[in-house]
């Protein structure tokens, strides 16, 4: 039997430490990967405001993690189980299958639009309700300002550092001749920092590559720097696989 992905060489551009699974899924299906980190990410610093939220943790009605790298650097910090007693909500399956490895109980996730919009429709009121929100550095407000507007309380409280990834031009081009039959990008921060490093030369050929999205404001991102084609997939390692999967279908037609 064919694999559907079968001679085909996918980039992703995931922090190094988030993209094993995702490789792992796509080489079940044939497809050989190559990762290149677009974001890197660290603890905070300073961290007081990371560990008092930890040392109050009792206080708080529910948490909130904005994304897996969220998850990991708090649970890296906190070193200790995580209280039974406190629910916790993310924003999509990505975020929800690593809490569930993390060995958190309650997990409130949207069922179809993962983001910060899709979260706050699936929360509802919240009045008098005290959340603490774990985001990186210069997360979107959309979210926390919903938060209050429902009646919560919110504190927030950044949890890592998110910088972009020094890139080697020679090396881009490099894989380039190796083989990209596509790119999936997870942010939109990624998608700015690829096409805006890139040189003249290798921003056109960038522009012309196939990208593979979980959400239409990535999209968005690509499209305003120039890339011609888009493929919006599901969310979620398992939804991002199976979306590529359909694509290189006979019958695909999911370009954005």
């Amino acid at each position: 039997m064919t694999l559907a992905l079968a001679g085909l060489r996918l980039w992703i551009t995931r922090p190094e430490a988030q993209a094993g699974y995702l490789a792992a899924s796509l080489s079940k299906h044939g497809a050989q990967s190559h990762t290149l980190p677009l974001l890197t990410i660290s603890p905070p610093n300073p961290a007081q405001e990371l560990q008092n939220a930890l040392a109050q943790l009792e206080q708080f009605d529910l948490a909130i993690f904005i994304s897996p790298s969220a998850l990991d650097q708090v649970m890296l910090a906190h070193s200790k189980p995580w209280p039974s007693h406190l629910p916790v909500a993310v924003i999509g399956p990505g975020s929800a299958e690593r809490a569930a490895q993390l060995g958190m109980q309650h997990i409130i996730c949207p069922a179809q639009q993962f983001d910060g919009e899709g979260l706050l429709a699936t929360l509802g009121e919240q009045t008098g309700k005290k959340i603490v929100l774990f985001r990186g550095n210069g997360g979107r407000d959309i979210l926390p300002a919903g938060l209050i507007a429902a009646g919560a309380s919110v504190q927030l409280v950044t949890a890592y550092q998110r910088t972009v990834a020094a890139l080697d031009r020679p090396e881009i081009e490099q894989q380039l001749a190796l083989g990209c039959d596509g790119i999936i990008i997870s942010s939109s921060e990624a998608a700015q920092h690829l096409l805006n490093w890139a040189g003249e030369q290798a921003q056109l050929k960038l522009q012309c590559r196939l990208y593979f999205v979980p959400h239409p404001r990535i999209a968005a991102a690509l499209k305003a720097h120039g890339a011609q084609h888009i493929v919006l997939t599901e969310a979620g390692d398992d939804g991002i696989t199976r979306s590529i999967c359909r694509y290189f279908s006979p019958v695909s037609s999911q370009k954005v």
